[in-house]
C-alpha cells in the first residue's frame, strides 16, 4: 500500500469541506479529517476526498459519511485505491514536475478535470514486460495482446478548466511542465464490465521504472 502523507509535492492543501444537516434539519458543515495523500513525495499521489458505496447513494442517517469518516472501510478516507466497486470517489491528484502515473486502466467512467498547471493523458504507446490486475500476473503474450488492441498513442494536453472523460481505458497521466507541479480533480464511478474487441474490461495496471513510480 502506499505511504499516506499530508502532500506529495509542494502545492498548498486542498481544502474539502463536506455539508450535511443537524438533528433539526438545518444545513452545517461536519468536522473531516486533513487531506490525506498516497503516493511518493517529491513524485507524486491522490487523495480520497469522499467516496459512497452505492449509485445512486444512500444518504440516510449518515451511513455514507460515517463509513468516509471510519479509519477503515471501501469506503473511508484512509484507502487509496481508485475506485470503489459499485460506488463513486472523489479524487485529487498532484504531479510533482515531470511526474508520470503508471499506465493503468479501472472498471469505471471518471471525469478529471485539470485545475493546475497542464498535464499531458496519453494513451499507451508501449509495454514494461508484465503488469498486475485484479486476478494477478498476466503472461507477455497476454499483455502485449492487451495493449495492442487499445494501442493509439495518442497524447492530449490539459489546461485549467479541460477535462476528460474517460470510459475504461489505458491511460497515464504526465506533468508536462519540469519546474511547476500539477493538480487535477477526477470522480471515478464504478461501471458495469463490458466487452472490448471481444474480451471483458478489467482493471490493470502496468508497474513503472522505481523513479517513475507513483
Amino acid at each position: 500500500m502506499p505511504e499516506m502523507v499530508e502532500k506529495v509535492v509542494d502545492l498548498p492543501a486542498v481544502k474539502r469541506y463536506i455539508a450535511s444537516h443537524d438533528a433539526n434539519g438545518k444545513s452545517v458543515y461536519v468536522d473531516s479529517p486533513p487531506q490525506q495523500y498516497f503516493g511518493v513525495p517529491g513524485v507524486g499521489g491522490l487523495a480520497r476526498s469522499y467516496s459512497v458505496a452505492t449509485v445512486p447513494s444512500k444518504l440516510g442517517d449518515d451511513d455514507d459519511l460515517k463509513a468516509y469518516l471510519s479509519k477503515e472501510g471501501v469506503t473511508s478516507w484512509t484507502t487509496p485505491s481508485i475506485v470503489t466497486p459499485n460506488g463513486a470517489n472523489l479524487l485529487v491528484v498532484d504531479l510533482a514536475p515531470g511526474g508520470v502515473s503508471a499506465m493503468h486502466r479501472t472498471v469505471s467512467i471518471d471525469f478529471s478535470i485539470c485545475v493546475l498547471g497542464e498535464i499531458d493523458r496519453e494513451f499507451p504507446t508501449s509495454i514494461r514486460l508484465y503488469c498486475v490486475d485484479t486476478n494477478g500476473l498476466l503472461s507477455v503474450a497476454d499483455l502485449l495482446e492487451r495493449v495492442d488492441e487499445l494501442d493509439g498513442g495518442d497524447k492530449v494536453r490539459l489546461r485549467p478548466g479541460d477535462h476528460i472523460v474517460q470510459r475504461g481505458t489505458m491511460h497515464k497521466w504526465h506533468n508536462a511542465s519540469k519546474t511547476q507541479p500539477a493538480r487535477f480533480i477526477a470522480t471515478t464511478i464504478s461501471c458495469v464490465p463490458f466487452d472490448i474487441a471481444g474480451k471483458q474490461l478489467e482493471e490493470v495496471h502496468i508497474p513503472h521504472q522505481p523513479q517513475e513510480k507513483l
